[in-house]
């Protein structure tokens, strides 16, 4: 943008007036807004929502019903708030920070890759054990298991705490506001809860899935692997973490680990050189800015004024 459209100038000169834009929305108020849509509309509806959206293990063998390895991503439990309540939360405090450092059109597709992909490996595993031990299992088993239902955003939020955790090993969270953790343990423990929970059985929690999405992210990570440079939606967005910041409170680029980074992450001498010279400018624009806040725009000399004019240019042609 041009210097122009920085509120402190505009707030300094009283003649002229632009518009402010709009950012654009975080994608993550979108999926938090269709997830409590979806949920309100399933308890409006009695639960026609889940039936026709859930995804359960004989939709394997059914080719028509293969949307539900997406749909049941965005539908909850109507028995206890807390299951959307905490994936959303998750969703909206990690997800933010994956979707700064990758970009709204792949965090997207990441998002909903984990989707389809928990739920493939759930149902699939499902149905597979289904096959091999119909021979072994009552009428009364064979159904359950054949009926066996999984809903909710588990495990594509499970994949975001992951990338998170592993993007950002050394930040602090803070668990139910109290309790700090490094983001790297948590990753940890929550894989390793969920290998328990899966092993041991008897609950309603689908621990597969959370699993299948942990897994997910930590290939992608590791592999580097991007789904706009697959789509064509362009270059994927990559975000170098810039120098370390000082008097701050915990900021997420504060506590990057470079070796957790991406291949891409390594600009060229060219880029880098941009880069500085860019900071630059921004930090003498900044101090010209400063100056006409306190003396107003008659205190600049024209040489600032040039300055001023080549800066906004530069800036919209950077836009």
């Amino acid at each position: 943008m041009g210097f122009q459209d920085r509120d402190y100038y505009r707030e300094s000169d009283p003649y002229s007036y632009s518009v402010p834009r709009k950012q654009p929305r975080s994608i993550i108020y979108y999926l938090i807004m269709i997830n409590v849509i979806v949920w309100i509309l399933d308890i409006l509806s009695g639960g026609k929502v889940s039936e026709y959206c859930a995804l359960q293990v004989w939709c394997v063998g059914k080719p028509l019903e293969w949307y539900r390895f997406l749909t049941y991503g965005f539908c909850h439990s109507l028995h206890s708030i807390t299951h959307l309540l905490f994936n959303m939360l998750g969703l909206y405090f990690l997800g933010r920070y994956v979707e700064e450092r990758y970009g709204k059109r792949e965090f997207l597709f990441f998002y909903l890759f984990s989707i389809v992909l928990s739920g493939i490996y759930w149902a699939g595993a499902g149905y597979l054990e289904l096959l091999l031990q119909q021979d072994k299992l009552d009428q009364m088993g064979f159904v359950q298991k054949y009926l066996s239902t999984v809903v909710g955003a588990s495990g594509a939020v499970t994949a975001v705490t992951i990338l998170f955790a592993l993007n950002f090993p050394r930040v602090t969270l803070f668990l139910w506001g109290i309790l700090p953790v490094p983001a790297f343990a948590l990753g940890i423990f929550i894989v390793v809860a969920d290998m328990f929970g899966a092993a041991k059985g008897g609950t309603n929690i689908a621990h597969s899935v959370h699993l299948a999405g942990a897994a997910f992210a930590f290939l992608y990570f590791i592999f580097k692997f991007r789904f706009c440079a697959i789509f064509g939606h362009g270059r994927p967005r990559v975000r170098v973490a810039p120098e370390r910041r000082a008097a701050r409170n915990w900021d997420v680029d504060d506590y990057v680990d470079d070796s957790y980074g991406y291949a891409q992450a390594s600009p060229s001498e060219e880029e880098l050189r941009k880069e500085e010279e860019f900071r630059k400018l921004q930090a003498e624009v900044d101090e010209l800015l400063k100056k006409i806040s306190m003396h107003g725009m008659s205190s600049l000399t024209p040489e600032e004024l040039a300055k001023l004019r080549d800066a906004s240019q530069k800036y919209r042609t950077r836009r």
